[in-house]
């Protein structure tokens, strides 16, 4: 099933059982036909309301805003995926489980972290230490260039073939269809 499906289902269940609680309570009447509607209203929006309060939808989880970038950076291996974090930055932690989860569904991804960094100690590098065996990490300190391709927002996803980069996303245009991208570029 596709990220984007896997997404939109719960949404859609919530919605679909919300029209099941006013089916089931057409018939109910009462002396007020404003009472009526309240509740019935309340009915339809409370399992939509409640597992978006849990679960909500962010701004990117539904677009796929990513751009065809050119660079002079190297990129690994013929087809890979790179992410692009800085050392101590949280979303970049948060990175890790996604990335996970995509290898996890697709283990012939290759899936590479350049920590963009000036400081050449590994052991100050705090991302380092807890990144997934499955992946490659890199120290980058070509950290200009990297500026300019992120324009500053961390992380980046950049999908790239034959050592170029293909498409970049940021952290906010990077959703659900962003990965169906990804997927179908894979296969």
């Amino acid at each position: 099933m596709s990220w984007t499906v896997s997404k939109a289902i719960p949404y859609t269940a919530c919605v679909l059982l919300g029209l099941l609680f006013i089916v089931l309570t057409r018939k109910w009447k009462t002396q007020m036909k404003w009472v009526s509607i309240t509740v019935k209203s309340l009915l339809f929006i409370t399992p939509f309301t409640l597992y978006f309060a849990f679960y909500p939808i962010y701004v990117g989880d539904f677009s796929n805003n990513g751009v065809k970038t050119a660079t002079n950076l190297e990129f690994p291996e013929s087809k890979s995926v790179t992410v692009i974090v800085l050392p101590n930055c949280p979303y970049c932690y948060q990175s890790l489980s996604l990335m996970m989860k995509l290898k996890k569904r697709n283990p012939t991804i290759s899936i590479s972290y350049w920590v963009a960094t000036s400081d050449t100690i590994p052991e100050k590098t705090a991302i380092l230490r807890v990144m997934p065996k499955e992946f490659k990490a890199i120290q980058q300190h070509e950290t200009k260039a990297i500026s300019e391709l992120t324009k500053g927002t961390f992380p980046c996803f950049v999908i790239s073939n034959n050592k170029k980069a293909v498409k970049i996303w940021n952290n906010n245009q990077f959703g659900v269809r962003a990965l169906d991208e990804i997927e179908s570029f894979f296969n």
